[in-house]
């Protein structure tokens, strides 16, 4: 009867704990007090963006091939006559200590990427369902790796739509159309996926090719592209193109830059160049914006900061010469692409600055910098700083500290990944 009784009790507390658990799984965002901010009224803001990074698709390259055999080295023990004890303790070893670990290996591998796919989609599924976002965007690295043939980029590609974002749809082609007339039905932007490129789905500038590009574009869309929202009666409307240069009140820019080219050397030259060509017009766009309007800078690649500011600190590898000489790796845009941005996007005039926020990814573990004109001499002699140009970069406890003004800075996330490794993590902004 004890026996009996003690079962009862362990039962009912692992049944306790299970409903717990799974309460907590479907509920986490309540509980961490996940949500967007409200406004002054109490009501929600019309633009509400979901911001995730970095979720890197992998895939069963590294797995065994099919019909490759699962003991190999038991192979030795046959020779052309059959059967033979022949080197049966080097077998043996073999066996033991490279066959059976290497099918672990595979075992883990395989589950890794059962559950990896929709451990994702759960962290998609339930931020999403709870926060309500307006709009929602990937800031790169989709995928897990440039080097993938076509077959497994397309195979990856859909595991992408189908468990991991399941129910989202990618920015349609037609969007950029939009110059006169948007079609009747709109576009249900809490269920399109924004997609920024990164280096694991397009490459770095020095090996990203017209190829590449095309691929990535026919699956997850284009890589360089704006669009503008107005406010009318507290909703956010998409504007077309011409309806965006005349509007009179509120506009919000959303703009996706392809950061992978921006630096020099490049192996295509043509790409970097529309890339180019795209941020010049944003520029342009920029020196026409209101004190009433905003901008939205999405991109893969942070800007420039000196050691210490964010986990990763600057850094630069390059292909040899004889590969072309390109850039193979990098963890920050150079100072001069970060000035760009900053100068021709973000600068109004002397020490004003544009309303807007930089988002971007890559860094994994994330970093919340604040990039403020006029503030260097109220830094004080323990905050690590960085700058570029006139702009002061600090973290933003630091700037928070000091009293820099949103009217004088821009602020620049990046988003920590959303890979089980680093906690499932989510933006909101």
């Amino acid at each position: 009867m004890r026996l009996y009784n003690a079962i009862v009790n362990v039962w009912k507390f692992l049944a306790v704990l299970a409903v717990l658990s799974s309460t907590y799984i479907y509920l986490y965002p309540a509980v961490h007090g996940c949500g967007f901010p409200r406004q002054g009224d109490g009501t929600v803001a019309p633009f509400r963006l979901l911001a995730l990074a970095d979720p890197q698709l992998e895939g069963d390259t590294s797995l065994p091939k099919r019909g490759d055999r699962i003991f190999p080295s038991l192979q030795r023990l046959y020779g052309d006559g059959g059967f033979s004890l022949g080197g049966l303790s080097e077998v043996t070893k073999e066996l033991v200590f490279k066959d059976v670990p290497k099918l672990l290996s595979t075992i883990r591998k395989r589950i890794d990427l059962f559950g990896n796919d929709y451990y994702l989609a759960h962290v998609y599924r339930t931020v999403s369902w709870w926060t309500r976002p307006s709009h929602v965007v990937v800031l790169g690295d989709l995928l897990g790796s440039q080097w993938m043939n076509d077959e497994e980029f397309s195979r990856r590609s859909e595991r992408f739509w189908s468990k991991t974002f399941k129910g989202a749809s990618k920015v349609p082609d037609n969007l950029f159309d939009y110059v006169d007339k948007i079609p009747q039905e709109g576009i249900a932007w809490s269920k399109t996926l924004i997609a920024a490129p990164g280096n694991h789905d397009i490459g770095y500038a020095g090996d990203l090719d017209e190829a590449t590009v095309k691929r990535f574009e026919k699956r997850f869309g284009k890589m360089n592209w704006w669009t503008t929202f107005g406010l009318e009666n507290g909703q956010l409307n998409m504007l077309t193109r011409n309806e965006a240069a005349f509007a009179e009140g509120p506009r919000l820019n959303l703009v996706i830059l392809n950061s992978m080219n921006l630096d020099s050397p490049v192996h295509s030259k043509a790409l970097q160049e529309d890339t180019t060509k795209f941020l010049d017009e944003q520029i342009g766009h920029a020196s026409r914006q209101s004190y009433l309007d905003a901008t939205v800078l999405m991109t893969h690649i942070p800007l420039y900061k000196r050691e210490g500011l964010c986990v990763d600190g600057p850094f630069f590898t390059h292909w040899p010469s004889d590969q072309g000489g390109g850039i193979k790796e990098q963890n920050h845009l150079t100072e001069k692409s970060s000035r760009t941005i900053l100068d021709g996007m973000f600068h109004l005039e002397k020490n004003w600055a544009r309303a807007g926020i930089i988002l971007n990814g890559h860094d994994h573990e994330g970093c919340n910098i604040v990039h403020g004109r006029g503030v260097a001499e109220k830094v004080e002699q323990n905050m690590s700083v960085s700058s570029i140009n006139d702009w002061t970069s600090l973290n933003y406890e630091s700037a928070k500290k000091i009293g820099v003004q949103s009217e004088h800075s821009v602020q620049e996330v990046t988003v920590r990944s959303m890979m089980g490794a680093y906690g499932g993590n989510a933006g909101l902004s």
